[in-house]
Order: structure tokens, then sequence, then C-alpha cells
């Protein structure tokens, strides 16, 4: 005794038993009435949405004797024989297989005989997109212009595959992913029809599970009433899809939104010893943590969830910062779970950066604990003491000659002691530091270790900056930082070769070169400055005797044989 599988035996017969699928249905149901069919159809679409099938149904209708509305009797003998695939003027092709031009070569010989039993004869390609480009070529004439008695249906779930040439040709219809509601009501009616005991939260799951495919929900179904012959519920496909208990799954999404690391981390590793489906369980892991985002700004009638678990998402939410749930969302949606599922390491190191990242404001913030938390005495105590030593005199001072080097300008909270305290060595007098405390206008530089500085800003913020030619950064650094000054508006640079000077200067001569300079030095002295490029002191204005025979070229003959004879100065 034989069975057929549930995806073919509760395959719709008629347009209007297709699930999911209205406007498709519409189309072709007028198109029916009309006595409009085209030549050639095009159905593509993710798998399980019904292309085939709807294909066969065309095939019937156009040659049903007594079609209803646009629908097939299947009463007809034509609808019988298509029924029960004995109907010669309907042809199926598989193009995974028949794939090759000597096959479309078979169908264009075959195309000019008559039908046998109905009107018209219908071709149906499935998998179309798997042709070769010269079997698709060879395949353009007759698609454009076949006979009139022949009509074409090519069935695919990867359009973009398929030459535009044959796309052009058919009149192209765009299957959708079946919604889950949709998929549980006609699983419900499968069940019901079957007299199964499936509750009705097992099939919600199925459902889910599905991803919008019917022909996977069906062939799941018929997988858990075989296994599960006493009645299947909730933990019956749980165990069959390796899901894991469902409660685990809330509990992951309520640790990670709390940030506790510990208890993340020991479900996760539970759900491995318990041989969970990782995969399985970082999807649904997923799906709480989007849910807890649609309950927090609005749409929460878009979930398919019980309405337990709802309710305790709900629960969670509410005690927390907004900034949470989108970062849980963000770095766990990140995880790729493709090419190393049996490991648990991608979802610890998610669940480590989830539960121990900071709120927006304490990662902007510079390290302070005063602005967020009351006891601000305990945490500022590191910072007085190390600028005691150059704010005042404090006993113990053990460097007073290389603080005015190291720090010329403290804090003005600094200068709040006494001025000094005679007799005292080993402690600089504040006095001295007093005119260096008030920083001198960014427009005119203070001195010539303010000025070094200044300098060595503009350098250090152009290291990734490229002109025309040359990276900025590294091409200033030549340029002594001790002898920059300022002549009027007009900045000296000197350099300490001639070679650097003159890249420098051609980059300046480029309107992108001097624009990312002068930004550089107006943010850091606070002025736009000319330039001016100069020999430092003490460089000779040529290339030095030493410099040429450090020059590349000179290098790159010297290893091919060459050497130096004389040098001659310019």
């Amino acid at each position: 005794m034989t069975s057929q599988v549930y995806y073919r035996k509760w395959r719709p017969g008629t347009f209007s038993d297709l699930a999911g699928q209205e406007h498709v249905a519409t189309t072709l149901r007028q198109a029916i009435k009309q006595g409009r069919v085209a030549h050639s159809y095009l159905f593509c679409g993710p798998r399980g949405t019904g292309k085939t099938t709807t294909a066969r149904v065309l095939a019937k209708a156009v040659n049903c004797l007594d079609p209803k509305g646009g629908d097939p009797c299947n009463a007809c003998a034509l609808c019988q024989s298509v029924n029960e695939g004995r109907c010669l003027d309907i042809i199926e092709l598989d193009a995974a297989s028949n794939r090759g031009i000597d096959e479309i070569r078979d169908i264009r010989d075959k195309v000019n005989f008559a039908p046998v039993q109905g009107r018209r004869k219908v071709y149906i390609i499935d998998e179309a997109h798997m042709l070769t480009g010269p079997a698709s070529n060879a395949f353009l004439k007759t698609l454009e212009e076949p006979p009139a008695h022949v009509i074409f249906i090519l069935c695919t779930t990867e359009a973009h595959n398929i030459l535009p040439t044959v796309v052009s040709r058919c009149q192209r219809l765009d299957f959708r992913k079946l919604p889950p509601d949709l998929i549980f009501q006609r699983l419900s009616h499968i069940a019901q029809s079957e007299g199964v005991a499936v509750t009705p939260e097992a099939l919600r799951l199925v459902a889910r599970q599905a991803n919008g495919s019917l022909r996977d929900a069906e062939n799941l179904l018929e997988q858990l009433v075989v296994s599960f012959s006493e009645g299947v519920g909730l933990p019956q496909v749980e165990e069959l899809l390796g899901l894991g208990h469902g409660d685990r799954w809330l509990d992951l999404m309520k640790y990670l939104l709390m940030g506790n690391t510990a208890a993340s981390l020991e479900v996760i590793n539970q759900a491995a010893w318990d041989g969970t489906d990782l995969r399985q369980l970082h999807r649904q892991a997923l799906e709480l943590l989007r849910a807890a985002m649609l309950l927090k700004w609005g749409p929460g009638q878009a979930l398919d969830l019980p309405e337990h678990v709802i309710a305790q998402v709900k629960q969670v939410i509410e005690q927390l910062p907004p900034w949470r749930i989108i970062n849980a969302l963000k770095v766990w949606g990140d995880v790729n779970m493709r090419h190393d599922a049996p490991s648990t390491l991608p979802l610890e190191l998610a669940v480590v950066e989830i539960c121990t990242a900071s709120s927006p404001a304490e990662a902007a913030s510079t390290g302070s604990v005063p602005p967020t938390s009351g006891r601000a005495a305990p945490p500022a105590a590191p910072p007085r003491r190390s600028t005691a030593p150059a704010s005042m005199p404090a006993a113990g001072s053990r460097t007073p000659a290389a603080v005015p080097a190291t720090n010329p300008t403290p804090q003005p909270r600094g200068a709040a002691p006494s001025p000094s305290i005679p007799g005292r060595s080993s402690g600089p007098p504040a006095p001295t530091f007093r005119p260096a405390a008030p920083v001198a206008s960014p427009a005119v530089p203070a001195g010539d270790q303010d000025m070094a500085s200044r300098w060595l800003a503009v350098v250090k913020s152009l290291d990734r900056d490229r002109g025309k030619k040359y990276v900025l950064g590294p091409l200033l650094r030549n340029c002594r930082s001790s002898e920059v000054s300022v002549d009027g508006d007009t900045l000296v640079l000197p350099f300490t070769h001639q070679s650097n000077m003159e890249r420098m200067q051609e980059e300046l001569d480029d309107p992108k070169g001097r624009q990312l300079l002068s930004d550089a030095v107006a943010k850091s002295f606070g002025k736009n400055y000319n330039f001016k490029l100069t020999l430092a002191s003490g460089q000779p204005s040529g290339v030095t005797s030493r410099q040429a025979q450090q020059s590349s070229l000179v290098r790159a003959a010297q290893g091919m044989g060459a050497r130096i004879v004389r040098e001659v100065a310019e």
C-alpha cells in the first residue's frame, strides 16, 4: 500500500486553493476568463511557495472543458487526466538535469506537433535558471514566437541568473513567502482532515520554523505525525528540531539584556551539552531580542509569539534603558553561525561584548567618575597627587628641576596654595610658574616650547593625510620643530633636507595639500598663516655627499655592480 506525502496529497487543484499568492491567482484567472493567456510565463520566488503547483493549475485550466470563473472544474476528463498525471499535453522538464542545448533542440523540434488530448500543449520547465547560456540562446526564438497551441512556463528560485533576453520574452509573476499565520491555518486544516492530534502551539512553532515555505511546513508536520503517533505537542517539536527547552531562549534573552555574563555563558554551554542546535539557539534568541525592540517602540502586533512569552519580554524591558536592547540586537545579530556551528565560541564572545558594554554616556566620558558618582573625593585623589609637584611646593617633592620642562602649563586649580615657602630648595617657587600658567591666545604662540608643541600637534594630525603625491605627516617630521617661527602672517618651516623641502613645496603648490596643512595649522595655532619653507640652520643648501650615496637610485646602481668614482658638486 502506497501513500502520498502531505505536500503532494494536499497540493492545491484550483487558483482559489492557492495560499498566500492571491495576486498571481487573480492575474491568471482573469487571463483565462478573457482568453488572453500569454504564450510564456516566468514564475519566480522562494522555494515552497507554489510555483510548480500554479503552473500545473494553469495548464489544467487552459485545457479544462468546463472552467468555472477561470478555475478548472476538476471534474472533466481532461482535469482528471492532469490530476492523475496521464495528460500527454503537459510536459514537465527539470532544467537541472536537462540543461543542455540538445534538450532545447528537442523541444524546438516537437513544439510544432498538435496537442493529443486538449487544446493547448504546456511545457513546464522547472529550475529554469540551470539552463546553460547556449541552451538559453537557442531557446530564444521558440520562446518568443511559439506555435499558437503552445504555452511555456518557466519556474525558478533564482530569476537573477536567467538571461535578460529570456526574461523579456515572458510575463513575470513573483511569488512571495507565506506569512506564519497563513501557514498555521493550512497546517491546522491538514491536521484536522488527517485526524491527527497536534496542539496549536506546536503548529505555530512549525509555521515559524518553515520560514515562509508551505512545503517545508507540511513536510515537517508529516515527520512529527510519523515520529509521535500518540500526539504532537510543543516539546516534541523542540525535540525534533533540536531547539532545546523553550524557556532557555527566554532565560538567555533576559540575561543578555540585564548584563549577566556568567548566567548567559552557562545557558549557552548547557545547551551545547544537551545537544541543542546552536544555530537554532542563536536564531530564537535573536527573535526574542527583536521582539523586545518592537515591544519597546511600538508595533508589538507584528509578533507571532505566545502570549506568555510576550508578557515576560514586556516585564524585562520595562526596567531597561533603550541602549541595552539596541546594542544586544546589533551584536547578537552580527554573529555568523554558518561556518562554525558546533562551536560555542562565537556566541560566548557576543555574550561578553553585550554584557560588558557601557552606556553611551560612559563611553563618551573621559573616564572621570565625579560626574556619575556622588563620592567624588577618592577618584579625584590620584590626579591631585600627580599635579601637586607642578602646582605647589609640596613637601617631599623630588623633581623640582624637571617640572618646568615637562609641565609648563599646570591646571589653574594648582595655583590655589600660598605663593612659596622660603628656604625650600627641593620645591620650585610658585611665582616662577605663574607667568606660564595662563595659556597664551591661540592666535599668538607664547614661546619656543609652546610653538614646538603646537607644531608637533599639526604633524601628528596629518599622519595619514595624503596630498597630491605624498603623505604630509611623515614629510613634515623632517621640519625641525625647535626652529619653527612666526614672521608676521607667515609660518616659517625649517627643513633639515632639501629634498623633503622640495617635496613639501610641491604639495603646497597643489590646492589640496595646502588646504590640508592650512586646516591643521589653524586648528592648532588658532589662526591662518602663509607658509615659507627654508633649510634649517647648519644644513647645506645642496645635496651632501652622504645624502647622494644614500639615494635609492645610487644604491640600485651599486646593487648592479656600479661603484662611485668621484662626486661632482653642482
